[in-house]
């Protein structure tokens, strides 16, 4: 018998998995607490989601979506290049993971400990490179710098890997301090 996928199920299993995922990590989040949480079984779960990995990027996706479509639409109202680029590197480093630090580091602790022989569920870093990239040459432009800076997306998004996890072990670094520095390197030294 072929089951019926119910979108409602499906949403069910999602903000099950947001809540359960936002409140106590990844590894602590079981797939039966989820299934549980959503008034359906695990085995019904994995009709929707193949993995406990690719259930977190289904909640990770809108959201991470949603915020760089936030950080743009921010960065675009703001006037002076080096005010738009402090705005990125701190928005990506610090808001962002601020909004739900544990939904944050939940996708670490899951990359982390991932099966590196199987793919990402989903392209999702591509997507947010991508939008880091045309953030970045609308900045560059505007500031008349000729660098790659095609290549620091991967960049920023390393950083924020490390800031995700050093604020879950308390290590609270600078980023206001770290973002004017590479604004510096990138726009040349503030006068």
């Amino acid at each position: 018998m072929v089951q019926v996928k119910k979108k409602h199920v499906q949403q069910a299993l999602l903000d099950s998995a947001y809540d359960l995922f936002s409140a106590r990590g990844y590894h602590a989040t079981t797939l039966q607490d989820i299934a549980d949480r959503a008034g359906t079984g695990v085995s019904s779960l994995y009709s929707y989601f193949p993995s406990k990995l690719h259930l977190l990027y289904g909640v990770i996706e809108p959201w991470h979506r949603d915020a760089f479509e936030r950080l743009e639409r921010r960065v675009r109202g703001l006037r002076a290049p080096r005010t738009k680029l402090r705005a990125v590197l701190v928005g990506v480093w610090r808001d962002m993971p601020m909004e739900n630090v544990q939904l944050a580091n939940s996708l670490m602790e899951a990359l982390a400990s991932a099966d590196p022989t199987q793919k990402k569920p989903r392209p999702l870093l591509l997507w947010v490179e991508d939008k880091l990239t045309a953030m970045l040459a609308e900045i560059m432009r505007e500031a008349d710098r000729d660098i790659d800076y095609a290549v620091l997306p991967n960049l920023i998004m390393m950083a924020y890997d490390g800031f995700v996890m050093n604020r879950r072990l308390n290590d609270l670094r600078d980023i206001d301090r770290l973002a004017d520095a590479m604004c510096d390197m990138m726009l040349g030294e503030r006068r």
